[in-house]
């Protein structure tokens, strides 16, 4: 979580943007996807099938990583959407979607421009799916206060799946991923800023200036790693804003953190730095998983609101590591400045069941 100091650069790390990518500069959690190279203008030729493992239980899909090639930019449809993206760059972000198998399942995102996160309004996006068979087009959709949310019309398998959204009026594009996960799946909670990274505001530092590269704690992408390789799901949950998706995706990956779903605030006062604030959001998006059959493990933070949030969401005191100046509140255990004893005792965990062979 962060301190009130976010709040200060928030305005400033909006300027330089957390820009939307064009195609493939948007680097990917993964890139397993099998079959051609797809595009925006159609569907690659065909995956491998991907068939149940001896245990009996789904293989997780991957279906992420495909080449996307934008359509050409077409000049945007209303003279508020051309003034909007004036006003700076494009700072879009996906939302990352977790659900079970056979439930309702939408792409989400959401579209803004320049230091002040202004939102695009009524303009057209084309939306895309990786299939695992190539891009499959969802249509073309208009924003409303900025927001998109599509219905995906296949029934997806078990995997993960790359959404890409393009606005057509400057062919910026954005992403997120659909985690199709059964029921029962059990997943490893961490938080990112003052958990990950060693302080509060290390990221908005990068994006003033611009080369920067937050510092990780010692052992924090080793942590996450470590957890997959024990078939954990690591999930991402931030206070950071849905405008700071692709930067925050980007950090990630380049540090070598294990893939997972990012979870990110879309509104002012889901990041305050209060248990009503930042705490309800983060409970509030873990209960929904629990809610789902979701099982939560065990969690990583910082904060108090950290902490508030887990317990929250039935995750034993017992069962959250915090780091820093409030380890070991409330008989949490406690972290100082590295991850690697941590590691340690992840490594001698038993691989965990999962109802899917990863």
């Amino acid at each position: 979580m962060r301190n009130l100091a976010y709040f200060a650069l928030i305005a400033a790390a909006a300027c330089g943007g957390a820009p939307a990518g064009n195609g493939d500069d948007i680097l990917l959690i993964d890139a397993r996807s099998t079959g051609g190279d797809g595009g925006g203008a159609g569907d690659g030729d065909g995956g491998a099938p991907i068939d149940a493992p001896g245990n009996g239980v789904p293989a997780l899909r991957h279906c992420t990583g495909r080449a996307f090639t934008p359509t050409p930019a077409a000049g945007f449809a209303t003279v508020g959407g051309t003034l909007v993206a004036l006003g700076g760059a494009a700072n879009h972000g996906g939302e990352d979607i977790v659900t079970p198998p056979g439930t309702p399942v939408s792409a989400r995102a959401r579209f803004t421009y320049g230091t002040t996160a202004t939102a695009l309004d009524q303009e057209p996006v084309a939306v895309w799916l990786d299939d695992c068979n190539g891009w499959h087009a969802l249509g073309t959709h208009t924003t409303a206060a900025g927001q998109l949310d599509v219905p995906v019309d296949v029934t997806l398998a078990p995997g993960i799946y790359e959404a890409r959204f393009e606005v057509l009026g400057d062919a910026s594009v954005t992403v997120s991923y659909l985690w199709i996960l059964p029921t029962g799946s059990h997943i490893a909670v961490t938080d990112i800023d003052g958990t990950l990274t060693t302080s509060d505001t290390e990221l908005f530092v990068q994006i003033l200036l611009n080369s920067y590269v937050p510092t990780a704690y010692p052992s924090a992408a080793a942590l996450t790693t470590t957890h997959a390789a024990k078939h954990h799901v690591v999930a991402y949950i931030t206070g950071r804003p849905t405008f700071l998706a692709i930067a925050s995706r980007q950090w990630l990956a380049d540090l070598g953190f294990a893939p997972g779903p990012l979870h990110l605030t879309t509104t002012t006062a889901e990041g305050l730095p209060t248990n009503t604030g930042v705490g309800d959001y983060k409970k509030a998006w873990l209960q929904s998983l629990t809610a789902k059959g979701y099982v939560l493990d065990l969690a990583y933070g910082n904060a108090t609101t950290d902490i508030y949030a887990y317990e929250g969401a039935g995750i034993a005191d017992t069962k959250q590591w915090i780091i820093g100046t409030n380890a070991g509140m409330n008989g949490t255990n406690a972290v100082m400045d590295s991850w690697a004893a941590r590691v340690a005792e992840v490594q001698a965990m038993p691989v965990v069941a999962q109802p899917f062979s990863p």
